[in-house]
């Protein structure tokens, strides 16, 4: 497994991190057989990932202890990163949010504690101190943040920089490289992507717009008309299905899976610290573990940017998947 330090820090992690959001069940995921959780949990261990990243958010905390009652036995050998709940970013609050998650994880200290979204009933820069005040306690070895923009980074820089921005990309979602990405290679920030298989759309299995169900269908590429949809858009469901489209003949010439060709793109993008991505059997992990192992040749990946090209435009450069520019939550 191939590994890298993460820029500022003593951290050394797997390349491939384990996404822990889908391990537990929630309206997202639906539900989730606890035994195939543990199982693909021990395989990432087994195949080499020493990083796995959790949230309190995720099954409403089930999957941080999930996550701490697998790894308790090799927490000397692995890296947590955790987050802050999205709506508790009062300095105070974050004190609160960070021991609650040590208790679920049933470890006295988490490697990477991350703000989940940057608070707007709060000062950034109050936040900021109070994630660094949980590092000087010991209670967390580094910090970082997650979906934040140039003008939050600017706040966060001056007086430490985050160690890593965990960001969405993927072949169907590239906004970050029109400012995000530069900025933080230009201040050096790791930059950790998560829903490289964006929320399932490229495993190959929805052929058409109504295929995809409800709950996977909230990002701003599907119409406002959905349910449970709020960025108030038309959406770029056309644009969507002709990438989907271009990206499955690059396959089929490859002789390799959507998902395979998908998280070998992600982590051949310069910039590019980690990809997070998720499994719910042993089976998934050996399937993500391959796509990590066997890069794609520089003519498919110049076929697979411009094939997305069209979309990338379309979306624009507004990071955030689920709101319009107007309430975007990336600043």
């Amino acid at each position: 497994m191939k590994t890298i330090q993460l820029p500022n820090s003593d951290l050394v992690v797997s390349r491939l991190c384990f996404g822990c959001w889908g391990i537990t069940s929630d309206f997202h995921w639906g539900d989730r057989n606890r035994d195939q959780s543990v199982a693909a949990l021990h395989a990432a261990l087994d195949s080499g990932i020493n990083f796995f990243d959790t949230a309190a958010i995720y099954g409403d905390g089930e999957s941080e202890k999930l996550v701490g009652e697998v790894l308790a036995s090799k927490r000397d050998q692995v890296v947590i990163a955790s987050k802050v709940l999205p709506d508790k970013m009062k300095p105070d609050e974050i004190l609160h949010c960070c021991d609650e998650s040590l208790e679920r994880l049933g470890t006295d200290y988490i490697d990477l504690y991350q703000t989940h979204w940057t608070g707007r009933d709060t000062s950034p820069a109050d936040s900021w101190d109070s994630m660094l005040k949980l590092k000087q306690q010991g209670k967390v070895r580094h910090v970082g943040v997650c979906n934040a923009g140039v003008g939050d980074l600017g706040e966060f820089c001056p007086v430490e920089p985050p160690v890593t921005n965990q960001l969405p990309y993927s072949l169907l979602w590239r906004a970050i490289e029109y400012d995000i990405l530069p900025f933080c290679g230009d201040n050096n920030i790791g930059i950790l992507v998560y829903s490289p298989l964006m929320h399932g759309m490229l495993a190959g299995k929805y052929k058409s717009v109504a295929d995809v169900p409800d709950g996977r269908a909230r990002s701003r590429h599907f119409s406002s008309q959905r349910p449970h949809i709020r960025h108030g858009e038309a959406g770029c469901e056309g644009e969507t299905f002709d990438a989907l489209g271009a990206i499955a003949d690059v396959c089929r010439r490859l002789e390799r899976t959507m998902v395979d060709v998908a998280l070998a793109w992600c982590l051949q993008q310069p910039g590019i610290s980690c990809v997070i991505a998720g499994a719910s059997s042993h089976e998934q992990v050996a399937q993500n573990v391959y796509s990590f192992d066997n890069p794609l040749p520089e003519d498919a990946l110049s076929e697979l940017n411009e094939a997305t090209g069209p979309l990338k435009q379309a979306l624009g450069p507004n990071p955030d998947m689920w709101e319009g520019a107007e309430k975007s939550r990336f600043r």
